[in-house]
């Protein structure tokens, strides 16, 4: 058996996380999203392909070229998820087909692979005219419609995928989408009238990573499947509360406080004196200094959080540096869900709380403070002192 992880989408949504790493590549505690998934599948498959986009600046590349043991296909010309499947080539055997931004559990892949014939995941969700939605009679798939005016049905396309290679037969005779694209849904509709698709209900772990604050949800999953253990070095005057992951190398220094689940990657330096409370993500190499608070955050590698600074409820990307008594909100006065601008728009979070999403390698100087919900673009600079009441671009010299 093989698989195919269709890695090739911008991730624009996801901005400023995307304005320096891939898509695929958000963080999952140490390790990230594709590296997850390609863990997961090579305990069912032999061999894995993953499609990519054609053109990959020098930073981006390096990310790909660190992924060990699989091989790489760069999407043509023509876009869509059609088009990428197709830049594999006919594959001659059963395989499975995994979008590149979905987070599940490994019960998903098991239960595809229960079924001889052609498979698809579908999951329940809340909103479901924002996917694919699957119509089936008896278990068997009628037809995928794409983000239907009102909902038809509640279950949705997965993402996850058991083909045959007569999928690259329908391929070939699909047309480009009214989005300019080569849908591979259009591909599944055609093989769904000529050959049974069944349809796997499927109840467990699954987030479709397209928004910023959901990679804050996908790392609260994968720690609270966590088991706990200390590899690290912990001072005395230490109190540790709750499930903690202590990766090697790291260090808890005097006075701190650790409030589980908690997640503290390699090399990372706590303290003196710091609080951490739930849901705690130091990825790699982090340091967080005295008199630190760091609340339902990820913090990505080689990040720094100097003292009397409080981050709640956000997520800073690599190799960002706070200066001291940097204060990050979280909680909208009139305590309504906070919204973010997604792609121009608008969008409500559906979180009470959740403070700033901030690209890799900003600086912001001594007593910033940000509001809640507001995007930082990779590369800012926030000039000391400065409130931060709108959305800073990339590059963007901040000064209020």
């Amino acid at each position: 058996m093989k698989a195919v992880i269709l890695a090739a989408g911008k991730g624009e949504r996801l901005e400023p996380i995307t304005h320096t790493r891939p898509k695929p590549f958000v963080p999952v505690l140490g390790s990230t999203l594709i590296e997850y998934t390609i863990d997961l599948l090579r305990k069912y498959v032999s061999d894995i392909y993953i499609v990519i986009p054609s053109e990959l600046s020098a930073e981006y590349s390096a990310f790909y070229n660190r992924l060990k043991g699989v091989k790489l296909y760069y999407q043509g010309k023509n876009s869509g998820t059609a088009a990428a499947l197709a830049s594999v080539g006919n594959i001659s055997e059963d395989f499975l087909l995994v979008y590149g931004d979905i987070f599940f559990d490994e019960d998903a892949i098991r239960s595809v692979l229960n079924f001889t014939e052609n498979a698809i995941v579908g999951v329940k969700v809340n909103n479901p005219t924002e996917y694919g939605v699957i119509l089936m009679k008896n278990s068997i798939l009628e037809k995928i419609i794409e983000k239907p005016m009102e909902p038809v049905s509640y279950f949705i396309n997965s993402g996850i995928y058991k083909f045959n290679p007569d999928i690259f037969t329908y391929i070939d005779k699909i047309s480009i989408s009214s989005r300019g694209e080569y849908e591979l849904t259009d591909a599944v509709n055609l093989m769904a009238k000529n050959e049974k698709i069944f349809v796997v209900q499927y109840k467990g772990s699954w987030i479709d990573v397209g928004r910023p604050w959901q990679v804050i949800d996908v790392n609260k999953i994968a720690l609270d499947n966590k088991e706990p253990k200390n590899l690290g070095e912990i001072d005395d005057n230490v109190k540790i509360i709750g499930k903690v992951v202590i990766e090697e190398g790291a260090k808890v220094l005097h006075g701190s406080y650790i409030q589980g689940p908690v997640y503290i990657g390699k090399d990372c330096i706590i303290g003196p004196n710091s609080y951490l409370r739930p849901y705690t993500i130091l990825t790699q190499n982090n340091k967080v200094g005295a008199s630190v608070e760091i609340k339902e955050s990820v913090i990505m590698e080689n990040s720094k959080i100097p003292h009397l600074s409080y981050v709640g409820d956000s997520i800073l990307g690599e190799n960002v540096n706070l200066g001291a008594g940097t204060l990050i909100a979280n909680l909208r006065f009139d305590e309504q869900n906070v919204k973010i601008n997604i792609k121009g728009n608008k969008i409500s979070s559906g979180r009470k709380k959740l403070g700033t999403i901030m690209g890799g390698y900003v600086k912001t100087g001594i007593n910033v403070s940000i509001l809640p919900g507001i995007k930082i673009g990779a590369y800012a600079t926030i000039y000391p002192g400065s409130i931060v009441n709108r959305d800073v671009n990339k590059g963007e010299f901040y000064k209020n």
